[in-house]
Order: structure tokens, then C-alpha cells, then sequence
């Protein structure tokens, strides 16, 4: 938490009315000469008038108020404005940082950016350098018009920052040149809604897989870097198509994962190998499938994945995938155990559920550990004092000091849901002598809640108004929540994250997950694990 402000003395206004001074939440002219609570909220650099219904007020306060900024929302046509989050009726204390129920939520749709103007070779396919310096810079709004504020992110330091390196792999082959052209044409031409630019991408992508369908059959392809590389393109290809979460997005994260398996007879590693290793892992943790560099005898591998050279400085992130990784086949192994114990007459022996335990607690004294130096090195989160004081108004969203610690605490979180619910499925599976010294299943529900919920509290910071590269980094521990809400039956709060992806598209303009959430239906759907044959020849 953030110490309170220091109080300020009565302003000048205040004294000559003998008016109680606002202190902590200034007041516009309109309602200082009325007399009346200003209807908005304190964001501590900004104050964001809701209420009003004429132009934005002027500020008439001592310098001190200065710094803030008025900014009339309810006046605005309603193609243009930001609709806002209310909060629940039980209000929380704006000192505390407490569960949001995410179920009250309306939307936190924002604007989006104007975008900036290229020259026709910023948006021509075939010149591959042009096209992907358009791309980077919308994909981190480098340039965008009437930009005011930072966007709170290290370029390279988003769960997606291989794509700071595309510059760097033009050239490297026709295949990899024919996909990095695909996926800025597809991304660019979504953002302008430019249907003849997406349908070029879309032509230059169906060519990269006819390339790449040819060039599997070779003896070198095995070990291709190349062809490694193009999997994690064409994937995130597949994402600016609309076609996140689908079988052919699935079946280029397979073949990564083919390919990577081949690298490691070389042991020939770089920044690119670590961004694949990632790319499976989040896929399975997603789906709760089993990943094939989550099993022991991969550690050596990925420990030198690890230590190879990299260009994004945010080792808190890396090490986080490094000890997460056991967790897919751990979810993996206790879905079929408590799925067996179910189906079937025999229970599974109280060995094999233990063994599991076993391996949960070993990647919670990891992840403790980790957690240990990501709150000694970095500043927690925390709420505006006077974030809001009225239900039709922002509840108590989090705030962070970069996007990269907002990953950081997300995903732990996310993590920790996954875990503990792990365990509390387990426990309810084995005799209370087993396990004298764990709390009952019934302890764990407060956590959970804890848990998703301050990822639901999350979501605004990574998201409104924020870049395609920053709000990508909550796309994993939003879908880890709503899937939890989904077994938890949780309707309502399903269909908040559900809506919340949907307003994520609608900024960015582009779909996700689209098989694994029925937008229209704001339900979560259960994946089948079906991929396609682009990569069998790996």
C-alpha cells in the first residue's frame, strides 16, 4: 500500500466560505460556488469529474490543485465515452485492498486510440521492414495522436516481447520473412479495418504454410532456428485473425513445442528458445494439459533455455515461468485422478493423490520463494484513497507501478487460485487421517475468491486505454479466472470475465479465444485436445 497523502492546509476558496476543505478531494468551480460533494473521483495526479453535464469545469483552486485534471465524462457523445465500473453496495474501506466482486460489474470498455497516419509503405505487405516498424509501433502505440500519458510498460517486457525482435529476424529466411509479413498485415489491417491489407495477410500466411508444409520433409528442418521461430509468428498470426484459443493457433504451439524438443539435442540456445518454452507453457497451464518441458527430466534443458542471452531485463517474469513450470502436469495429474475417482468404483490409491501433494508442495516452497524477492524488489499494489465514494462511480480497481509488476502479481495470483484449488480437490479425496495437519477443503474457498478477485480488480490497469502489448500480458489470468468460475458454477462472475474479453476486443479490435469463449453465449467452452497437421513432420 501506499502511505497516505501528506494533508494539505484549507485552501484559500474554503477559508473565505468557512467551508470544511476538501483536502483529499478537490472540487470543481461548479460545485465549490454550489456548495454541493463534486461528482467524481480522485485518481491522486488526476481527478475525473463523472457528473457533470456541461463542458469540463475550470479549476479555481490554489496551486496545489493545479496538477489536477478535470475531465468531463457524462457530457460526452456515448460513442465516445468511457462507461464506468460501479461498485457494490457493500463498499470496501479505501485503505484496504480487499475482494471485488466482479459480478456487479458493468463495463470498463475505454476509448480507442485515434491512430496515426503512415505512409503507403508503413502499410504495404511486400515491404516486410516498413509494414513491421507500423506494426511495433501500434502494437505499442508509440505514436499515438494526442497521447498524454505513458503507458507504463518496458517495450520487450510483455508476456509477448519476442516481438521486439522481429526487426532483427527480416532476412533470415523466405519462410520466417512470409510469416513476419502475414502477421503485421493481419494486425495492421484489423486496427485500420483494412479489408484489402487483412486479406493479403491472410494470402501471405496460407503461403508461409505451404512454405513451411515443404520444408518440414528436409533432414535439417529438425533443428531449423528459422522454422522455430516462424511457429511463434504464425501463432500469434492466428491471434490477430480473431483466432485465439483455436485448433490452428493450438497446432502451431504444438510444433513449437516438436521443434523445441528437437533443439534440444543441439543444445544450441537463445532468447528465441525461452519465448517458445513460454508460449507451451501458458497453453497448457491454460487447457490444464500436459507439457512435455514440465516433466523433470527437461529441467537441465530449460535451465539452459534460462541462461541463454536475452534482450528483455525482466528477470522476476522469467524466473516465474522457470518455477511455475511443473504446474500444467500437476493440474494435469490431479484432473485425472479426481476425474478416475469419480468415474469409477475403485478409488485411486491414497499413493498416487499423495504423490501429487507431494509435488505441490515442493512448487509452492518454489514459487515462495519467488514471491519473496518480487515483494522485496517491487512496490505491491494498491487503491487511490477517494477512488470512489458513490455505487454509480469506479469501485477500487488496483493500481501498479508498471504494467510488468501488474503481470507479476497477476499471474502469481492466478497461480496460487490454480494451486490451492489443486490441493482442496485432492484433500476431498483422501481420508481426514491423511492429512491431520491441512485444512479442511472448506478454508481454502476464502483464498480462491481472494485470488480471482484481485485479478478482476486488475484487469482496468493492463487494459483501459492501455496498448495491445500491455493488455496481453492479463490474457492468461483473466481466462485462469473465468475458467474457475466456470467449474465453480459461478454464473454471473463467468459472465463478467467473458465480457470482459469482449470489451478487450472491442478496444483492440481483434478476437480471442474465440473457441474457448462464446462471446455471444458468455460461456466459457471446454477445449478438446485436437490439433492440426501443419507440424506432424517435426
Amino acid at each position: 500500500m501506499l502511505p497516505e497523502p501528506q494533508q494539505r492546509s484549507s485552501c484559500k476558496s474554503c477559508r473565505e466560505s468557512k467551508a470544511k476543505c476538501d483536502k483529499k478531494k478537490p472540487r470543481c468551480t461548479e460545485c465549490i460556488n454550489q456548495n454541493k460533494p463534486c461528482g467524481g473521483y480522485d485518481m491522486g495526479h488526476i481527478f475525473i469529474n463523472v457528473a457533470s453535464t456541461g463542458p469540463p469545469p475550470l479549476w479555481n483552486r490554489t496551486q496545489n490543485a493545479h496538477k489536477y485534471l478535470a475531465m468531463d465524462l457524462a457530457s460526452q457523445h456515448p460513442n465516445t465515452r468511457s462507461t464506468t465500473l460501479p461498485l457494490p453496495s457493500n463498499s470496501t474501506p479505501p485503505d484496504a485492498v480487499a475482494p471485488y466482486d466482479p459480478s456487479q460489474a458493468l463495463s470498463m470498455a475505454s476509448l480507442a486510440p485515434a491512430l496515426p497516419t503512415y505512409p503507403a509503405s508503413g502499410r504495404d505487405p511486400s515491404n516486410t521492414t516498413e509494414i513491421v516498424n507500423t506494426f511495433l509501433d501500434i502494437y505499442y502505440r508509440r505514436s499515438e495522436p494526442n497521447k498524454t500519458t505513458t503507458d507504463l510498460l518496458t517495450e520487450g517486457n510483455e508476456s509477448g516481447g519476442w516481438r521486439l525482435l522481429l526487426p532483427y529476424w527480416i532476412g533470415k529466411s523466405a519462410i520466417l520473412d512470409t510469416a513476419i509479413g502475414a502477421l503485421a498485415a493481419t494486425f495492421v489491417g484489423a486496427q485500420y479495418h483494412d479489408k484489402n491489407l487483412i486479406d493479403e495477410g491472410r494470402s501471405m500466411y496460407l503461403k508461409a504454410l505451404q512454405m513451411v508444409q515443404q520444408a518440414l520433409p528436409l533432414p535439417i528442418s529438425a533443428t531449423r532456428k528459422d522454422l522455430l521461430a516462424t511457429t511463434l509468428v504464425m501463432s500469434s498470426t492466428e491471434l490477430f485473425l480473431s483466432n485465439g484459443g483455436s485448433r490452428s493457433q493450438l497446432a502451431h504451439i504444438e510444433g513449437a513445442t516438436r521443434l523445441l524438443d528437437n533443439a534440444c539435442q543441439t543444445m544450441d540456445f537463445e532468447e528465441l528458445h525461452v519465448y517458445v518454452l513460454n508460449q507451451g507453457l501458458f497453453e497448457a497451464i491454460s487447457t490444464r494439459r500436459h507439457y512435455t518441458f514440465s516433466t523433470p527430466s527437461y529441467r537441465h534443458f530449460v535451465r539452459q533455455m534460462h541462461t541463454a542471452p536475452r534482450t528483455s531485463g525482466n528477470d522476476l517474469y522469467f524466473q516465474w515461468t522457470e518455477a511455475i513450470l511443473p504446474l500444467p502436469n500437476i493440474l494435469h495429474a490431479t484432473d485425472t485422478a479426481t476425474a478416475t475417482s469419480s468415474r469409477s468404483s475403485t478409488p485411486v490409491p491414497i499413493s498416487t493423490i499423495l504423490a501429487i501433494l507431494d509435488d505441490l508442495t515442493a512448487l509452492e516452497h518454489s514459487i515462495t520463494t519467488w514471491y519473496d524477492r518480487l515483494k522485496t524488489s517491487t512496490l505491491g499494489p494498491w487503491t487511490f484513497p477517494a477512488a470512489q465514494t458513490r455505487p454509480d462511480s469506479v469501485p477500487f480497481p488496483l493500481q501498479f507501478a508498471s504494467i510488468e509488476v501488474c503481470t507479476l502479481y497477476c499471474l502469481h495470483w492466478a497461480s496460487q487460485l490454480l494451486i490451492l484449488e489443486a490441493r482442496r480437490s485432492l484433500n476431498s479425496h483422501l481420508p481426514r487421517s491423511e492429512i491431520p495437519d491441512h485444512p479442511s477443503t472448506a478454508t481454502f474457498a476464502p483464498q480462491i475468491a481472494e485470488y480471482a478477485s484481485l485479478v478482476c480488480r486488475s484487469i482496468q490497469f493492463c487494459t483501459e486505454g492501455k496498448s495491445f502489448a500491455s493488455m496481453e500480458n492479463i490474457l492468461l489470468p483473466l481466462f485462469i479466472v473465468a475458467s474457475h468460475y466456470m467449474r465453480q458454477g459461478d454464473e454471473d462472475r463467468m459472465t463478467w470475465c467473458v465480457k470482459a474479453f469482449a470489451r478487450i476486443a472491442e478496444e483492440q479490435k481483434i478476437g480471442y479465444a474465440i473457441e474457448a469463449l462464446d462471446l455471444e453465449g458468455r460461456t466459457v467452452a471446454q477445449r478438446a485436445d485436437a490439433f492440426g497437421a501443419v507440424w506432424e513432420g517435426t
